[in-house]
């Protein structure tokens, strides 16, 4: 069992309170996950720009009827903020930067939901969040196994408490590596602005097809119905130091692809690369740019 601040990740999370009568009505049409959902209800989903590409990830905690708390891993407040109120017209809707309040730990292995639900009384399940005075819980994107997003005015209290009952600190590498090799995409450094969420697989679990429309719907409704991406997300591993990203990878002389995110494993790394569906060839080798051999794990 290992914790982490999610600041350990060198990431600018953000954490927004939106309040207010048209409140709910607002994000419905903003997010690409169903909203109508009763107060405890946690739904993780993107922000889509007009042409469907991803502008950010979150995750909505509906703490009442007309009152959301929106965290987002790896975008900042100011970002995010600026983007939602770009599209504020006539709504009474409040928007306020509440990051400062909301420090992130994340706990993921065997025991954190036993931990978990020790400090809160209670372990979340899927889609839900658990809240305890002024720290909420819920389920996160770190691992294919348990894991949880713990956000709290003190971070440092709540890795304390997680420490007392054996959970060891973890590092940047062990948690990017769990997610890595777990094949769950960070938002933005695995799927970005100039990518759709169907390049990264995040179609079933970020997007409702039923929920009505939001901005980006249409390209989400026509590539359901149409067929498929050219590109996608697969997990890569290698020996040697982890490559930066945006590295090209190559089959003989030609380009198929390039590394996003990665993290050190041992004495080499495992990485996400965008990869040409068209161009790969599955059965012949993978290398980086300096020659170095990869090897396909998912995808």
């Amino acid at each position: 069992m290992q914790t982490l601040p999610i600041s350990d990740l060198e990431t600018p999370s953000a954490a927004l309170r939106i309040r207010g009568p048209d409140s709910n009505t607002f994000l419905q049409g903003q997010f690409t996950q169903d909203l109508r959902r009763p107060a405890g209800a946690c739904s993780y989903g993107l922000w889509l720009n007009q042409k469907g590409k991803v502008v950010a990830d979150s995750f909505v905690l509906r703490l009442a009827e007309q009152d959301h708390l929106v965290w987002a891993p790896r975008c900042g407040a100011v970002a995010l903020r600026e983007r939602l109120e770009s599209y504020l017209i006539a709504d009474e809707v409040e928007i306020a930067d509440v990051t400062a309040v909301h420090g992130a730990v994340a706990i993921w292995g065997a025991g954190a939901a036993a931990a978990v639900g020790e400090r809160f009384g209670a372990t979340p399940r899927a889609a839900e969040f658990v809240r305890a005075g002024e720290a909420v819980v819920f389920r996160g994107r770190f691992s294919a196994g348990d894991n949880f997003v713990c956000l709290a005015p003190d971070a440092g209290e709540l890795a304390g408490v997680f420490s007392a009952v054996g959970a060891v600190s973890g590092t940047r590498d062990s948690a990017e590596a769990e997610r890595i090799v777990s094949a769950l995409p960070a938002v933005p450094d695995d799927l970005g602005a100039n990518d759709l969420p169907n390049e990264g697989g995040l179609e079933a679990d970020a997007i409702s097809f039923t929920k009505g429309c939001y901005l980006g719907q249409e390209v989400m409704s026509r590539l359901k119905n149409l067929g498929q991406v050219r590109r996608r997300l697969f997990v890569i591993a290698g020996d040697g130091a982890p490559p930066a990203p945006h590295t090209p990878l190559r089959q003989g002389e030609k380009q198929v692809g390039e590394t996003r995110s990665s993290a050190r494993v041992g004495s080499g790394f495992v990485a996400m690369a965008m990869l040409s569906l068209v161009n790969l060839d599955r059965a012949a080798p993978l290398a980086l740019a300096d020659g170095r051999a990869v090897r396909l794990r998912h995808g």
